[in-house]
């Protein structure tokens, strides 16, 4: 072996430290940073009116449906430009029979970037609740 191509040890491999950018909000409150919460109402009622009118409810495909409803929902919210924003959607489906029901949550969040909507549909047999939560990411 040739001396000059053998590496003096120098040590362990040096650390990467982070530093605190001690961002704690997004820069200016644009028009993209906003979820909007009316413009996700519109589109949940159009989405759950398309796919849920005339539907009968069925136990094997209910969580099949719900499911697609809430891949439906989250591709037409993301249509309207929510880059920036964590969606979550969840989608509540079951058998109408004269119950009562309450759904709620709790949100620790940026009331000026994130936000939430929600909508409901019933017919004869069922019900549906569907719920989206726009949080803003850096």
């Amino acid at each position: 072996m040739d001396e000059t191509t053998l590496q003096p040890f120098q040590g362990p491999p040096k650390q990467v430290v982070y530093e605190n950018t001690f961002i704690t909000e997004p820069e200016g409150y644009g028009e993209h940073m906003v979820f909007k919460r009316h413009k996700v109402q519109e589109v949940l009622k159009q989405v759950l009116k398309e796919r849920m009118e005339g539907q009968q409810y069925d136990p094997v495909k209910g969580a099949q449906h719900a499911k697609q409803l809430a891949d439906d929902v989250r591709e037409k919210v993301k249509a309207l430009g929510y880059e920036r924003h964590k969606l979550v959607v969840q989608v509540t489906l079951g058998q109408k029979k004269g119950q009562a029901m309450r759904i709620v949550s709790r949100c620790l969040w940026d009331t000026h970037s994130d936000a939430s909507a929600s909508e409901y549909y019933e017919n004869e047999t069922m019900y549906c609740v569907c719920q989206v939560y726009g949080l803003y990411i850096e």
